[in-house]
């Protein structure tokens, strides 16, 4: 009997502890986030299984790219709010990285369903991009500077410039 007493009292801590965890109450607030945005912006593709809403502006061509493959890219990153992070649209050269490192999953993603020449928008849920942690620099001056805050959604545009097939 005491010991079903304890296992039950374990259950109920157990409940308790996820029923007051934070983390669940910032999830749901950017699942609503994500949610008001979509309805507010007519967006009518639904998300793929990791979430990423992939909304294609400029079809690209020839073949679609894959994690390994290296790729250039223009960009722009916001915040829902419409308020412009980071973009190198600007500058002539554009940002160049091997697909599948040294980025964001959501973005690891998102161009294995672009080409070459592809415009498209990605609407990327926390989960793949800068986590609960959100993403900070340091200035020598003032010491950490947040720049995307944890469980924030983001928005990019981002169009494929180059693309170099990795070899097989």
């Amino acid at each position: 009997m005491r010991d079903k007493i304890n296992a039950a009292l374990l259950v109920g801590l157990a409940v308790i502890a996820v029923s007051c965890n934070p983390s669940k109450k910032y999830e749901e607030e950017e699942k609503s986030i994500i949610a008001d945005y979509v309805a507010d912006n007519n967006i009518t593709v639904a998300p793929d299984k990791h979430g990423l809403y992939y909304i294609e502006l400029v079809p690209g061509s020839g073949e679609y790219i894959e994690t390994g493959d290296s790729v250039g890219v223009h960009y722009k990153l916001m915040f829902l709010d419409g308020n412009e992070i980071d973009s190198n649209l600007a500058p002539t050269v554009p940002f160049r990285f091997r697909v599948g490192s040294y980025v964001i999953d959501g973005w690891s993603i998102g161009l294995t369903y672009m080409q070459l020449g592809t415009k498209a928008k990605l609407l990327i849920p926390s989960r793949l991009g800068y986590g609960s942690s959100g993403y900070s620099v340091y200035d020598p001056l003032y010491g950490y500077r947040t720049i995307i805050p944890g469980y924030s959604p983001l928005l990019f545009e981002i169009e494929v410039v180059e693309l170099i097939k990795a070899r097989k």
